[in-house]
């Protein structure tokens, strides 16, 4: 029986996290996964970079599995879980807290990049103004001489 499953190794999973990240700066994105061009784009792309013909099917399991142990590893890094031991004095832990397994996920970097920082984040708010000390109101002896001054002559 033949196996649909492929076999990603580092720089296959490399590829594929890179044209993701790719197509969410072309704003091909929406609530945390691509859009039907952005997947589109991927598919083209990743076959032509590998050469491995991977499905559809494959590249969003793929995904999917590195989304879910990306934020699996995020929630543990905001439980404390510890505790003491009243028996031993020693520290209480959860079983998951002590599993070897738990360590960070590999590609953390894009990883990040394509699900925030935050379960919130959204990306950077832009204003148009920018950032800068409060305008005093008209009136005020920080501008009143301004008010005097013609603006077509500076």
């Amino acid at each position: 029986m033949a196996s649909n499953r492929a076999n990603w190794d580092e720089s296959t999973t490399k590829i594929l996290l890179d044209l993701c990240i790719a197509e969410k700066n072309q704003f091909n994105w929406s609530n945390k996964c691509l859009t039907k061009l952005g997947w589109k784009h991927v598919y083209r792309s990743s076959n032509q970079q590998t050469g491995m013909n991977l499905g559809s099917k494959q590249l969003h399991n793929k995904l999917n599995a590195l989304r879910r142990a990306f934020l699996s590893w995020k929630d543990l890094q905001s439980q404390s879980g510890l505790g003491r031991d009243k028996q031993t004095s020693g520290v209480a832990a959860d079983a998951s807290f002590w599993d070897d397994d738990e360590g960070p996920p590999p590609f953390l970097d894009e990883l990040y990049t394509l699900y925030g920082r935050d379960t919130q984040d959204r990306g950077t708010l832009l204003t148009a103004g920018g950032i800068r000390e409060a305008t005093p109101s008209a009136g005020t002896e920080a501008n009143a001489q301004d008010l005097y001054q013609d603006p077509w002559l500076l």
